[in-house]
This record gives C-alpha cells, structure tokens and sequence, in this order.
C-alpha cells in the first residue's frame, strides 16, 4: 500500500504539467494600473488578472533597464553573473550554459517568442523553438512596424499596430497549442514612440495616487492612454487561454521589464534606484495559483524564472540566483525577508542617453530600502511612509542600515558579486 506521500508524489507526476505564460510591458511605472490603486486610468483585464491570483505590490525588476531585465528572465542570474549588464553589454557570457527557456525546451515544452526581443543572443541560441513575431531591437513605431517573422526571419514592414499584432500572433500560438508551452509575450508598449489609439484617453489624466508631488511634468493623458490600449488587447489574450479550455492548467506571468520615473527627482527613462524605476506591475495568476489578493512580500523579476522551472517539476542545471514564488502563489507562509536590484554599467554607453549613472546595490525589506552606491554613497528610505525619497535615514537609523548592510554582503557573497568590494570603505 502506496504511503501517503508516495500517493501525492504518484498524483502529481501523473499530472499535466502547466503552460507558462510570461507577459511584459515596457517601461510600465508600478502605479499605472487600476489594480495599484489608481483611478484615473482604465486597467480592468489586468486589474481582473490581479483579482484571480497574487497581486505583488511590492515586486522590483532585478535591474531596471529592459537588455538586463530580459538576460535576467531567461537565465534566473544577476547582470554580474550572465554578463548581459546593460543596454551597453546585451550579450551573454559564451559559457553561461543553457538558458531557462532551453532547460524547458529539453524537458518538452514547446518555447514560443512573440515581441520584443533586444538581446544580442538570437532567440534559437536561447532556447526557443518557434518565434512567429518578433521585434529584433529596442525601440519601434507602433504603426506598421518593422518585425521578423520565424527564427531565421529577416526585418520587414508588417502592417498595422504593434500591439495588436503581438495580441493576434499570442492568441495564434495559444489555439495551436498541441503540448505544454511557453509563451514568451514581449510588448513592446508603453515605450516611446507613443502612438495613442481613438478611444483610450482617459477622462482624467492625474498622477497617480502617491507619485512624487515635486515630480516633473509629464504627459500621463498619452501614457495612460497607451497602457489601456495594451490592457484591452491583453484581456484578447486571456480570453483566448479560457475559450481553449486551458486556464486551469495555466500559469500566467505578467510584469513590466522595468518601471518609469516619469517625471521622479526631474527624471524620465529608469535605470536608477528610485522607486518608480525599479517597481512594476507584477501580477501572478492563472488556473494553477491558488492563492487570492495583495502581496507584500519582497519579491524580484529574478525569481520568475525558478518559478517557471518549479511549476514545470524541472530541476534547474545551475543555481539560480532567485527562489521560487510557489509559497506566495499557494498560500503557504513565505520566509522571503528581502529582494535585491543591481546596477553595474557606469558607462554612459550604457544608456541610450549616454548619460552615465553610477553603479549601485540595492537590499529592501517589506518597509525599508537601503542603496548602496559604488563610490561608498548610501541612502535609507521608508518607501511606504516616504514614497518621494526625500528623507534620507542613513544617519539616525543607523543600526537598521547595519541589518540590511549585513544581508546584502550575504547575497553578494553567495552570487560572487565583484562589488562585495564596496562595502570595505563604508
């Protein structure tokens, strides 16, 4: 007679294993969705995604630019340790071994691109096994844009809006689907070039809710507008999971690549430690999560792809640099304490502004933010309380700087991050 363990193990291997859909948009600022709080754009398919799973509030991007952000989701490794740092350095290291879409190739999965790709790597190199649409580089008009069709495919003009044209190939490969996928969904939307869809604009273009007061002007009517065009044509994409009977055995990732500052501290773009750059949207749901509601758990874009590999019973075959959301998404009680951002190119080629920004760490816990920059600089916020980052507590909270001082040199240890040497001169 089976033990009941070994009847659970037994259960669980004759289960299907679940698609894996990840969702990104672009430059997304953490507030700009009706589900963070905001009433003054219109989310509601994003803000229904969020109702069905868990809403993490509190998620950052590992590094906030959107090379880095993608080498991060494909490998589960800091900039430091793929070598795809930047904008600057978007190729990785010749023996990083196989990506995490590759181990999921190996173990079955048929892996889809459709969007964005803006990585040196081509995406077979990576491990995807079909890419019917696709943006080779970074940036891109909305109208009639320039995509490659197949792996091999070369750029050419393909008609209509970018974003509906991701949308329909997305829902393409979700009709067609004859195995467990990935589905790897890359809009490219709400980067600039802004093209604004009849419609879309909204009655009431206020900042959001708690952007900083003392922010600069910034065209929200536009951006709002864009990110409710994107919402409308990602709830074309949900719906196109259910009506294929596959939502319960589906787990749907959807974050930005990075945050925007819009207008934070008199900056556009992302990049920096603020956090308007380093929050986004991330929303984790689908028949497979259990779990309902807000999170506050300190979360990070790298422990997507250790939760890919969880969720598809792959072990991974190297050590990730994140940990799987498993415990969050099923209820259980989670001993995530802290997330972590890195910054690591200080050339001004490393944006395309050519404005260099100087390299830095970053350890959050659920209330505080600690930044660490190359030069020995540091900064404490209370996010919440301080949501502008106006009142540096490095001085009178020095003993909390201390515990989070600690963690960090703990993380930077077990990822061998050559900057452990800055924290010698403070």
């Amino acid at each position: 007679m089976l033990t009941r363990r070994q009847l659970l193990a037994s259960l669980a291997a004759a289960a299907p294993r679940p698609n894996l859909i990840i969702i990104s948009s672009d430059d997304h600022h953490y507030q700009c969705l009706g589900a963070a709080g905001n009433p003054h754009i219109a989310t509601p398919n994003l803000d229904r995604l969020a109702s069905r799973g868990v809403n993490f509030t509190h998620g950052i991007v590992s590094t906030s630019q959107c090379c880095p952000s993608r080498g991060i989701l494909l490998s589960g490794l800091e900039t430091y340790q793929s070598g795809l740092m930047s904008n600057g350095f978007k190729a990785f290291k010749p023996d990083l071994g196989p990506t995490v879409v590759e181990q999921l190739r190996r173990a079955g999965y048929a892996t889809h691109l459709v969007g964005k790709w803006h990585i040196t790597n081509p995406p077979a190199a990576c491990g995807f096994s079909h890419a019917p649409l696709w943006l080779r580089g970074g940036n891109s008009k909305y109208i009639d844009p320039e995509l490659r069709r197949g792996l091999d495919g070369k750029d050419e003009a393909v008609p209509g809006h970018i974003t509906e044209l991701f949308s329909n190939t997305a829902i393409d490969v979700i009709r067609g689907a004859t195995q467990p996928y990935l589905l790897w969904l890359a809009y490219n939307a709400p980067h600039t070039p802004y093209t604004v869809v009849d419609g879309f604009r909204p009655r009431s273009p206020q900042p959001p809710p708690v952007h900083p007061k003392d922010a600069t002007e910034f065209d929200w009517s536009t951006y709002y507008a864009v990110i409710s065009h994107l919402d409308a044509h990602l709830g074309r994409v949900i719906e196109s999971i259910e009506q294929a009977g596959q939502w319960e055995n589906t787990l749907v990732v959807f974050l930005g690549d990075n945050g925007f500052l819009c207008g934070t501290k008199g900056l556009d773009g992302k990049v920096h430690p603020w956090e308007e750059s380093l929050r986004v949207p991330y929303i984790v749901s689908g028949g497979v999560v259990k779990a309902r509601g807000k999170s506050n758990s300190p979360v990070a874009s790298i422990d997507v792809p250790a939760t890919l590999l969880d969720y598809a019973g792959v072990r991974p075959a190297y050590a990730l640099s994140g940990s799987t959301l498993r415990p969050e998404l099923t209820g259980r009680s989670s001993r995530r304490q802290h997330s972590f951002a890195v910054w690591n190119d200080g050339r001004p080629e490393g944006l395309a502004t050519r404005q260099a920004v100087e390299p830095y760490r970053v350890v959050r816990s659920r209330t505080h933010k600690l930044i660490v920059w190359e030069s020995g600089k540091q900064a404490l916020y209370e996010f919440d309380r301080d949501p502008g980052e106006t009142n540096n507590l490095i001085s009178e909270r020095q003993q909390l700087a201390a515990s989070l001082r600690a963690v960090l040199t703990q993380r930077m240890r077990a990822t061998n991050d050559p900057a452990l040497r800055w924290l010698s001169r403070l």
